[in-house]
């Protein structure tokens, strides 16, 4: 069979998705065929919806299978619907639609209701979409299988015509064991213009040697992925095997399959695991293969502040790892204990990032700005935590409250949601969608979009006395604007980094400055050493 991937992910970062990169690779071992549109403003033209329809229409695909996230999922649904009605009154039937992702595992039952979908994935999904696709073949009954919500007897009921679609029109089925990843067949980048997106990035090249967390931060989806597996299977969660990692032998031989396919287009790999470093055995195996095999390319990986052993930064350090990305998300106690339920003490953040920058290690730490209850003071812990730890970068972000999560129902209950805005969102690096009161949210907006500078201007109480002479001037200039004057003053913000950028430069001040991204602040000797060429071996890009 035909199956034809559409991935919505307009103004958002460029990249792979991981799910059907795996998902096409299993098909096509099988013997099926896979294509993508794939919807980015970064990938010129972008597809229409005319597009996908022609497409449709001279391919023939016997399924079409949208991956959604949250914010994107207004777009897939746009784009199904219309190809549905494209085939309306014609001979030949639409091709069966469906949809998973992200949003379809966190609420299926409300994307089922939007009667759009001939079923609704959920999890992970690779030995689950064969077997449709087979049974679609054979002709057999489609109602059952496992991971999807699909429709009774097999076919969309007039109702769905009407949204929201009774539940009693649909079954729920439950999920199966999550795939074994030693024996899933290595990702088809071929599925993604990789030349094309090597060369947006810059050549920092993503992928993936584990899957799963332990750990059940309330903004992420993976606390709702366990409760649901451990819920279908009847299993207790320490024996749900959620978290899974790929034999290291394996991981080499796909990023030597990569070098050849892409030679000299590879400048930087980003292991995009939730975290890896949180199986010490696994990481240091994959740290020694990658050395024993001379791959001499930088790397980049997640960790946790609880999960970093001396013993794996050091290996990381020796294999030819540059950066280590953290979640700090806050640098307030209260916030990260009650709120976020991720349980850090303020001294482990510090002494990860020195443990790590002491290994050579530049260090990326990821911030979000507008949480639930937080209060003023409480964000200004998050800059006084930056400065303190003099942490090599860090990611700011504008919290978002993923709908299923915990943290959807904490934000609800605070009264925090800002519904026109919500549906505006696309990304989670533009603006908060949560409502704190006029004064607090153009506060929150100043913070989120000029983090760098608030840490500057903070640095003088850790040890940095001209920097924050320099940037203190600046944050009450802009701290005295009312939201008018802001808003006339954002468009300006990559403009007046710059200037004082250069500023700070030239008198050798160490300091943050937005690079790469506009969400993204680094210390100036990396950003000075990685341009002089003295320090780094390593390509400006988005990590």
């Amino acid at each position: 069979m035909r199956v034809l991937f559409v991935y919505p992910n307009l103004r958002t970062q460029l990249g792979f998705n991981h799910g059907l990169l795996s998902l096409s690779a299993v098909l096509e071992r099988a013997g099926h065929e896979t294509r993508l549109v794939n919807i980015n403003e970064e990938l010129p033209p972008v597809p229409t919806r005319e597009d996908v329809v022609e497409l449709v229409e001279q391919w023939k695909p016997g399924l079409v299978a949208f991956s959604s996230l949250t914010q994107q999922h207004p777009l897939a649904r746009e784009l199904a619907t219309f190809l549905r009605a494209s085939f309306d009154g014609r001979e030949e039937k639409s091709p069966l639609l469906l949809v998973g992702g992200i949003h379809p595992t966190l609420v299926p039952e409300e994307v089922m209701a939007e009667g759009v979908w001939d079923h609704v994935g959920v999890g992970e999904c690779e030995d689950a979409l064969l077997e449709l696709i087979e049974r679609i073949e054979r002709g057999e009954p489609l109602e059952d299988v496992c991971n999807f919500l699909s429709w009774k007897g097999g076919a969309r009921p007039a109702a769905a015509a009407s949204p929201p679609v009774p539940a009693e029109h649909w079954v729920h089925n439950p999920v199966r064991e999550f795939p074994d990843l030693a024996a899933l067949p290595e990702p088809n980048y071929e599925l993604f213009d990789c030349a094309r997106i090597l060369e947006q990035k810059n050549g920092w090249f993503s992928l993936m040697s584990s899957r799963g967390c332990f750990f059940r931060c309330t903004y992420c989806l993976n606390h709702k992925v366990v409760d649901r597996y451990r819920d279908d299977l009847d299993v207790s969660i320490s024996k749900l095997g959620y978290v899974r990692t790929r034999p290291a032998e394996l991981v080499i031989a796909e990023i030597r399959n990569v070098l050849e396919r892409y030679p000299g287009a590879v400048s930087t790999f980003i292991f995009d695991d939730d975290l890896f470093t949180q199986d010490k055995p696994h990481a240091l195996a994959v740290c020694k293969a990658y050395e024993r095999a001379g791959i001499g390319i930088p790397f980049v990986v997640n960790a946790h502040v609880n999960r970093l052993d001396p013993e794996v930064a050091r290996a990381l350090a020796t294999a030819g790892a540059r950066i280590l990305k953290i979640g700090i998300e806050s640098g307030s106690p209260r916030v990260r204990t009650r709120i976020l339920k991720r349980h850090m003490r303020h001294q482990d953040i510090v002494d990860t990032v020195s443990i790590a920058e002491g290994c050579g290690l530049h260090t990326s730490g990821f911030v979000m700005i507008g949480l639930p209850t937080e209060t003023r003071e409480e964000r200004w812990e998050t800059v006084d935590l930056l400065a303190e730890s003099r942490i090599g970068r860090f990611r700011t972000s504008f919290f978002y409250p993923y709908p299923g999560t915990e943290s959807w129902d904490l934000t609800k209950e605070a009264g925090h949601l800002d519904e026109e805005q919500l549906a505006r969102a696309t990304s989670f690096t533009d603006r908060s969608c949560l409502d704190f009161g006029d004064e607090e949210n153009l506060f929150v907006d100043q913070l989120g979009k000029c983090m760098p500078w608030f840490v500057n201007a903070r640095l003088e109480r850790f040890g940095e006395a001209p920097t924050s002479a320099r940037y203190v001037p600046l944050v009450e200039e802009m701290l005295a604007m009312d939201a008018a004057e802001w808003a006339a003053f954002r468009p300006r913000i990559r403009e007046v980094d710059d200037e004082y950028d250069v500023a700070a430069t030239a008198v050798g001040e160490l300091h943050y400055a937005i690079r790469y991204n506009e969400f993204m602040g680094v210390r100036s000797d990396f950003f000075l050493a990685e341009e002089q060429g003295t320090e780094w071996n390593t390509a400006a890009a988005e990590v």
